[in-house]
This record gives structure tokens, C-alpha cells and sequence, in this order.
């Protein structure tokens, strides 16, 4: 009986010292999966430009603004919000949450909808810095471009030289014609 109670005391005093002090936090790790399996658990699979990042209230690994350029799987037309946990913004950063915390970065992203015009993404799903591997771009091709993903805001400058352009084009039209009412 001594021996069954000193077990138990023994049990219960692990599980405290392992307990964290101050709050929970979540903690996983993935199941290695190989691409075939990675993209069959992607609703969307798109290469892009990260365009702004934040972190959410609530203790979770982020937010980023995407712009995709290029869909390799799923449909995806404009800037998106992915959450880069697995638990949308949920209890704690884990070490499955993703990082692409660098504005300006391309990022070959895997993606699931988050169901309200967002996605996820975490560094299990596939998720990678920088363009497609061979391995991805042998099962899934080189993708279609999204429309407008070449698209730049104009800037004043660009404006002012099409401005420019088209008055000389202008003022040369005019000359033309008025030097046929002159002859």
C-alpha cells in the first residue's frame, strides 16, 4: 500500500513540475508528410508577396496581408489575410505557426479558408519562403497567374510622364493641322 501511495505522490509531483507556470501554452509538432500529401490537404496552393504583417490580440503567431502571382492549385483572386497558426488567432503561439513576418518576401503558401474571406497556414501544411521546389512544380505544374498580379499602382511620377507624352502628342497633332490651313 506504502508503495502504490509514494507511486501516485511521485505522478502527481511530475505532472506539476511540468506543468507551465502562469498560463497554458499550446506546443505541437508535425507529422512529416511528403508533397503528394501536403497538397491534398491545401484547399489553395499560391505563390506571392507578403504586403503587410501584424500580430492579433490575442497571443497567436500573426497575421499577413498576401498577394498572390501565381495559383498553382484552388482559386484565389486578390490580397488575402492568412493567419500563420493553426488556430486562427486561437490560445497560443505553437511551434507549428509559420513564419512569414518579413514584408516584401515571396512565399510559396498552402492554404486552408478560415471561413470568413481569410486563410490559415502553419509550417506543417507545406508552406515554404521563396518559389515552388521541383518536387511541387513536377505534381502541380507551374501554375496560371492571377489576374492583376502585375498590376502597380501608378506612381505621380509615372503619371506625369504619360501626361507629358500625350501633350506633345497633342501640340503635334495641332501643328499638323494647322499647317494644312495655312497652304
Amino acid at each position: 500500500m506504502m508503495g502504490s501511495t509514494r507511486s501516485a505522490l511521485l505522478v502527481a509531483f511530475a505532472l506539476c513540475a511540468a506543468m507551465p507556470l502562469g498560463g497554458v501554452t499550446a506546443s505541437a509538432s508535425c507529422v512529416q508528410q511528403d508533397v503528394a500529401a501536403q497538397i491534398a490537404g491545401a484547399q489553395v496552393i499560391v505563390v506571392g508577396t507578403v504586403t503587410e504583417t501584424r500580430q492579433t490580440f490575442v497571443a497567436a503567431g500573426g497575421v499577413i496581408k498576401f498577394r498572390p502571382e501565381r495559383l498553382l492549385k484552388g482559386a484565389l483572386a486578390s490580397e488575402v489575410q492568412v493567419y500563420l497558426g493553426p488556430s486562427h488567432g486561437g490560445n497560443g503561439v505553437t511551434s507549428v505557426d509559420y513564419t512569414a513576418v518579413v514584408r516584401g518576401e515571396r512565399h510559396t503558401l498552402y492554404l486552408r479558408d478560415a471561413g470568413d474571406g481569410s486563410f490559415e497556414t502553419n509550417a506543417c501544411s507545406g508552406s515554404h519562403p521563396g518559389e515552388p521546389t521541383a518536387d511541387e512544380e513536377k505534381l502541380l505544374g507551374t501554375g496560371t497567374l492571377v489576374a492583376g498580379a502585375t498590376d502597380a499602382a501608378l506612381s505621380p511620377l509615372t503619371i506625369a510622364a504619360i501626361a507629358l507624352v500625350a501633350m506633345v502628342a497633342a501640340i503635334a497633332v495641332i501643328r499638323v493641322f494647322m499647317g494644312r490651313r495655312a497652304v
